[in-house]
């Protein structure tokens, strides 16, 4: 009989939800619209409703639900599971999990999406031979997940590995957590988007806006596509980008001493080819000899699917949990 997992990736813009098997094969993915305003009731009913149609689609008889694992935004509190002061979310305390459980009828695992990211990445990615891993995703948002010694680290109440919200410019501008200067405020997609509506308020930022189809806002995607056509001010905003996240990963180095930081997240990868070599250089530069020995900043392998290939290897693994 086959073994299927059922996961769920619960971001601030999309829901993705997903079958997979024990050997990490995604037989089927379903992806919508978080609800505008992502009232936790519309989101439940969303969650609910993709996992029954995903669950129908795969002709899946319930001995055959190996478990079931949830991804959401933090910060999330453990073992409870409650959402708490979340900026993607705009939640403020939410029980999550003991909603979840409630409407499912049955056990859920529960995760932040980053630790459930780095969680895939450490059973199923190419670093699955690391004992210390970062997992740092840089999209919307940047958030990150930590393996230390083979084992998630969450922190006395679950809330670490909230990378984005290290301050990298002491005063910077304003983050949606209401500090100055965060990493996520200065390096992620939606601080790109804010400082290309202020060039364009400006007069600047006239390849970027040839970039960009008519109705639209410009945001990480014309950027990448100005700088690759050799826009001066395309490559310089760039590269401020890569010197904050630069900054932000070598911090972390220095902490963590891991074998290897992997990068993700939707704005990540479409501009690896930008981001990556000046990242890479900037960490190498600026962490300790003995921290950079052997040292690995790459980008993921498992692309977009990779909070689903978490919760795969998040169900494999909770015998090793304190559940």
């Amino acid at each position: 009989m086959r073994e299927l997992v059922v996961g769920v990736d619960l971001g601030g813009t999309k829901i993705l939800a997903g079958i997979a098997d024990t050997n990490g094969n995604i037989l089927e993915k379903k992806r919508v619209f978080t609800p505008v305003g992502a009232d936790p009731d519309q989101v439940l009913d969303v969650i609910i409703n993709c996992s029954t149609e995903l669950l129908r689609v795969c002709r899946v008889r319930e001995q055959e639900i190996k478990g079931i694992a949830v991804a959401t935004p933090g910060p999330l509190s453990f073992p409870e599971g409650v959402v708490r002061n979340s900026p993607n979310l705009n939640w403020e305390r939410v029980n999550f999990k003991e909603e979840l459980i409630r409407r499912m009828g049955q056990s859920v695992i529960v995760e932040k999406d980053t630790n459930m990211a780095v969680l895939g990445e450490y059973y199923f990615g190419r670093q699955s031979e690391c004992g210390d891993l970062l997992y740092i995703t840089v999209s919307t948002g940047v958030g990150g997940g930590v393996i230390c010694a083979g084992k998630l680290y969450r922190g006395h109440g679950g809330g670490a590995g909230e990378v984005g919200h290290m301050v990298v410019e002491a005063g910077g501008v304003v983050c949606n957590c209401g500090r100055r200067g965060c990493l996520e405020a200065l390096a992620s997609g939606s601080a790109i988007a804010r400082r290309l509506d202020e060039m364009v308020k400006q007069g600047q930022g006239q390849c970027i806006l040839a970039c960009t189809a008519a109705g639209e806002q410009p945001g990480p995607r014309e950027l990448g596509m100005a700088a690759r056509q050799g826009d001066k001010e395309a490559i310089l905003l760039l590269s401020q980008v890569a010197e904050y996240l630069g900054i932000g990963i070598a911090n972390l180095v220095n902490i963590f001493n891991p074998r290897a930081v992997i990068l993700g997240g939707g704005m990540m990868l479409g501009l690896r080819d930008l981001l990556l070599e000046p990242v890479q250089t900037y960490v190498n530069k600026n962490v300790f000899s003995l921290n950079r020995q052997d040292l690995l900043v790459e980008c993921t392998s498992l692309g977009d699917d990779i909070v689903l290939y978490g919760c795969v290897a998040a169900i494999l693994m909770r015998g090793n949990e304190n559940e």
